[in-house]
């Protein structure tokens, strides 16, 4: 290993293998100096480094000099648990933020300051899967820091997940806020048609939810027009239309909607997997 930035006394940026990696030992970083050799000690800690990224190492510099090495360590086994439940490439962009955000949400307990969470019943209903990641992440950090966390924050941390795979999408939808703008409006639309709230606990509804996050995340604002064309789902997508007339007038109604909010236009296919969505919903 190749020492290529001292950061502090206790962090150094090493070449490995032609990969950037922090190592965070206590010490270390004391009177070593940039083109030096480092040999690895059994109490230190290895992160994965973002290459040729000056805008990440500065903030993974700065917030080591103020949160535990702890914290980080914390954070690298949420995301690991993100990267196992969801379908999506966490990496380690998410480190510096979530850390944050986890080590002031310790103090601001320490302090007898706990958030509300205005968002939670929602979060709960549209990303579940996000959630029950912020439920462990409260578990670990319990663990960690022997403060129990409300559900209120695992909603908070539910929603650096999902904001880290909207900017990491080449949606044309950029912000948590909008995300959650067109899931109520689709979930209104289909409690409307049917005359009835549908549980926050539902698989129906929370696989519905995941479908069309899916769905958000894959449009783009430059190629508005989907590439699933397939006569097999346009045949099955009439003969269920005939058979589940509510459904398939709800179904024209969420596409209208979402073709407003997106500017894409919803293949035969597109509309099959959410007419299925919405039988099982509804049923």
């Amino acid at each position: 290993m190749l020492i290529s930035q001292v950061l502090n006394n206790n962090v150094i940026l090493v070449e490995d293998g032609g990969k950037q990696k922090i190592i965070w030992g206590r010490g270390i970083g004391f009177k070593a100096h940039a083109g030096e050799n480092y040999k690895l000690k059994s109490q230190d800690k290895v992160f994965s480094a973002i290459s040729d990224d000056d805008k990440w190492l500065a903030s993974f510099k700065k917030l080591s000099e103020e949160v535990p090495r702890k914290y980080f360590e914390l954070t690298e086994k949420i995301i690991q648990l993100a990267r196992e439940e969801i379908d999506a490439n966490f990496d380690e962009h998410l480190l510096i933020p979530l850390t944050d955000h986890i080590f002031f949400a310790v103090k601001r307990y320490d302090m007898g300051l706990e958030l509300s969470n205005p968002m939670l019943f929602d979060i709960k209903r549209f990303f579940s899967q996000e959630y029950k990641i912020g439920k462990q992440a409260v578990s670990l950090i319990e663990q960690v820091s022997g403060v129990s966390l409300s559900d209120d924050e695992a909603g908070f941390i539910a929603i650096h997940l999902v904001e880290y795979k909207i900017q990491q999408s080449d949606s044309s939808i950029k912000n948590f806020s909008n995300f959650m703008e067109i899931s109520n409006g689709v979930n209104n639309i289909i409690e409307a048609k049917f005359g009835r709230k549908f549980s926050e606990n539902s698989i129906a509804v929370s696989r519905l939810m995941n479908h069309l996050h899916y769905l958000i995340l894959r449009t783009n604002s430059k190629n508005n027009k989907s590439e699933n064309e397939n006569q097999n789902d346009s045949d099955l997508l009439k003969l269920l239309c005939q058979h589940n007339r509510k459904a398939a007038s709800c179904l024209n109604e969420v596409v209208y909607y979402l073709q407003d909010k997106l500017n894409y236009n919803f293949s035969d296919s597109d509309r099959l997997y959410l007419l299925i969505h919405i039988i099982h919903v509804t049923s």
